[in-house]
């Protein structure tokens, strides 16, 4: 805010940046160089504007922050079609199936997590069209962050801004993988003299790539609405997203299987009515979510150097997650059959007509093999022939409903540029499972809908609240940053079978201090230099454990330095960054022991959490833009990042190192971290002139390290690097008559060779997701 920040040049190069709005190039034209990052005193960075040119409007808003330095989204297809398979990483820290280390916000409203279970990633939230950029803090993230996984970093999602004139807008998008895309946007102009609004809403359809027929893929509705009101000294901004979406999953494979097969991820698409076999069946692998998000932020000018805003909010998020387990259990409380809570006595896979379980043949050892050993009890060659399959439709319900707020003062009072904030938050988050019989698994897995037995029940209450403080200082060329943060956050859960309350947990976080200093070396060059302590609270997921032992977990946290360097001339602009992380009190989920192969689907609340020691993450992070002439545009980034455990598995060693009776093979100090890649490298050229653009984009990913195979050679699984090139040409042309007033054609071809790869890992090491094949999409947009 002009009132109460000063300005650099660097600064007002961003706020033109910020201007801008997704897929809003309409002239075509390199008018000015965009700044990698923010003056301030940590690494700080946004995306160009080409970089949401580089991405169909298909794909999630995810994809479009890939080419910055430090960087790396993968999902599970081109057009981000499955929340269980997305996994991002950022200088070794990692949002995936069992670790949420970054932080993300929408317009500075928390996103309630990025878990699978319950939580909510941006692209939940906003359309690509409503994008107007993205703000990445890496490392030493903003003080003023709300989110409470903000370990190693923040990405903050900013939607774009309605416009003051009246238009509406219509595109079309179709694709590989049967994808297909509508999309219609209404601007209301400026209305009451003071107030200017946008309504829009999608249909997206996509099919899994890997397969054919029936086959499962993505269906998503979308609608989002934005209002902005000026009023004298106050300004009043209300939004509000829903999504509903039903996406059926990819599965991960081992190195293995990938080299078996690349194309394959051994989820199948006929139904064969043998239940071993169809438990792989796609379809019946699920995610299904609801998400709405609404808040009315209010900024008042107090006067011409205060500035107060707060902002109220409301999410709720509902949904489900699907698997076909291979037979029907047998629920037990205190050894008497119950259709509530309990526990499973056993497992049977085959009946006789009236429904009595089978045991297989005495003396039968017949075992299937795919996709796992199967054991003579779901071998049909183990039974009579007129026994009869069965399957259980296991369903995961997840619902939260959060109310909070967050606020913030600023001032200017002298060389002091003062801001003191609050974050307050109130969660229920619900999460319950039921098991539900399929009604013939001789024919497909159409199942019962009153559930043969609920497994669990519980309810997750958290309440959040944070305080920061800073004082931004202006000495001439320096520019000194001091500030502090606490985050209190208290836990508990309700289990509804046993009618009681867990103890409360408090998970507090330290007054946690952070200082930096900003030198303004010249008209066009900044060094900056921070140290920062970030902090992940306990989640709420450890109170399902029923074996954690919570006194002795700890909250996660990281200390973070950053030096750098940032230049920007008329043409140029670049950065430089070296980085060091300490990152301590790791927490970890360690799963019961199983003497079978393949999934537990039974497992629910046992198993428990741990701290497993700490992390150390040192790189260096580099960027530039580079004008070539006025219509070429050059991008490059690259990115160095070694990350080593800083001490043994607790798990699976014991103090003198030795592994432990029954323990794998496991990490030791020293070794590097699971699925970090030591280098990303990043090239891109842009074309504009007149009505016609192209880009092209290469990004090279390399070797990342998995599990340890073997503890007396330590050797362990490698993913190969590999290189991705992308590919977009658009035509732009605005018309002075008729019923339109422009038109727009874009497209985009991710993958351009086709290259054949392992995308994200699980966070085990040991399985990853196969990376997506080469897929085009075409947009015809109207603005009429």
């Amino acid at each position: 805010m002009s009132t109460v920040a000063k300005k650099t040049k660097l600064s007002l190069v961003i706020a033109t940046l910020l201007a801008t709005s997704a897929h809003a190039n309409t002239t075509n034209e390199i008018e000015e160089i965009t700044v990698v990052a923010k003056p301030t005193s940590y690494a700080n960075n946004v995306i160009e504007p080409a970089m949401l040119e580089q991405q169909s409007s298909v794909s999630s808003v995810l994809a479009v922050i890939d080419n910055l330095p430090g960087i790396s989204i993968n999902e599970g297809d081109a057009f981000g079609g499955d929340d269980w398979s997305t996994t991002i990483t950022m200088r070794g820290f990692s949002i995936d199936g069992n670790q949420q280390q970054l932080g993300m916000t929408i317009d500075g409203i928390p996103n309630g997590g990025s878990n699978y279970g319950g939580g909510a990633k941006a692209n939940r939230y906003l359309d690509s069209e409503n994008l107007a950029t993205v703000e990445v803090g890496q490392g030493t993230s903003d003080i003023a962050s709300a989110s409470l996984e903000a370990l190693g970093g923040t990405f903050n999602f900013v939607s774009a801004q309605p416009s003051t004139e009246q238009s509406t807008t219509f595109a079309y998008t179709t694709g590989d993988h049967n994808a297909s895309r509508y999309f219609v946007k209404h601007e209301t102009g400026t209305v009451f003299d003071n107030t200017q609004a946008y309504i829009s809403y999608s249909q997206t359809d996509t099919s899994r790539w890997i397969g054919d027929g029936s086959n499962g893929g993505k269906d998503n509705q979308h609608i989002e609405a934005k209002f902005v009101s000026d009023f004298s000294d106050l300004t009043v901004t209300g939004r509000v997203s829903y999504d509903d979406v039903h996406e059926i999953n990819y599965n991960s494979i081992s190195i293995s299987e990938f080299e078996q097969n690349p194309d394959w991820d051994r989820l199948t698409w006929n139904w064969t009515g043998v239940p071993h076999f169809d438990q792989m069946f796609a379809e019946g692998w699920g995610t299904l979510r609801e998400n709405t998000l609404a808040y009315v932020k209010f900024d008042y000018a107090l006067g011409a150097t205060s500035n107060l805003s707060l902002s109220p909010y409301y999410h709720k998020n509902s949904g489900r997650g699907d698997w076909i387990p291979p037979y029907l259990t047998s629920p037990v409380d205190d050894g008497n059959p119950t259709t509530i809570g309990g526990e499973n006595a056993g497992n049977y896979g085959f009946t006789d007509s009236e429904g009595n379980p089978l045991a297989p043949a005495a003396g039968c050892t017949a075992s299937l093999e795919w996709p796992w050993s199967s054991g003579p009890g779901l071998n049909p060659a183990c039974y009579p022939d007129d026994a009869i399959p069965v399957m259980s439709y296991r369903h995961t319900h997840y619902k939260k409903d959060r109310l909070g707020m967050t606020g913030e003062y600023q001032v200017t009072l002298g060389n002091h540029d003062i801001e003191a904030g609050f974050w307050f938050e109130q969660t229920d988050r619900d999460e319950s499972r039921d098991w539900h019989k399929v009604i013939d698994a001789r024919i497909y897995h159409h199942f019962d809908h009153t559930p043969y037995w609920t497994q669990y029940k519980n309810t997750f209450e958290t309440d959040t609240f944070k305080w920061y403080v800073q004082d931004s200082i202006s000495l001439g060329d320096f520019t000194l940053n001091l500030g502090a943060k606490q985050y209190l956050v208290e836990l508990q859960r309700y289990n509804h079978f046993e009618d009681e309350y867990s103890d409360k947990i408090d998970s507090d976080s330290d007054v946690l201090f952070s200082g930096g200093v900003l030198y303004q070396l010249s008209a066009s060059t900044e060094l900056f230099t921070s140290y920062s302590e970030n902090f992940a609270a306990i989640k709420d997921g450890v109170l399902e454990r029923d074996s954690s032992t919570l006194t002795e977990i700890e909250p996660e946290s990281a200390e973070n330095i950053d030096l750098g360097v940032r230049y920007s001339d008329d043409r140029l602009s670049l950065t430089a960054t070296a980085y060091s992380i300490e990152f301590d009190n790791r927490i970890t989920f360690i799963a019961p022991g199983s003497d079978t192969d393949g999934i537990d689907y039974t497992i629910g609340t046992n198993g428990s959490y741990i701290n497993v020691g700490g992390i150390e993450s040192t790189g260096v992070e580099l960027s530039a833009s580079y004008m070539l002439t006025d219509k070429w545009n050059l991008y490059t980034s690259y990115t160095y990042n070694n990350s080593e455990y800083q001490s043994n598995d607790p798990s699976a060693y014991n103090s003198d190192g030795e592994l432990l009776e029954d323990a794998t093979a496991s990490f030791k100090a020293g070794d590097e971290v699971i699925d970090s890649a030591q280098d990303l490298f990043v090239v891109s050229a842009d074309y504009y002139s007149g009505d016609f653009r192209f880009g092209l984009s290469a990004k090279y990913t390399g070797e990342r390290l998995g599990a340890w195979t073997d503890e007396q050679t330590r050797s362990r699984n490698e993913v190969d690097g590999y290189t991705l090139v992308d590919l977009n040409i658009g035509y732009n042309t605005s018309l002075d008559s008729g019923v339109f007033k422009s038109i727009d054609l874009a497209f985009v071809v991710n993958n351009l060779f086709d290259k054949s790869y392992l995308a994200g890992g699980t966070g085990n090491g040991s399985t990853y997701f196969i990376g997506a094949p080469r897929t085009a999409a075409l947009t015809l947009t109207a603005q009429f």
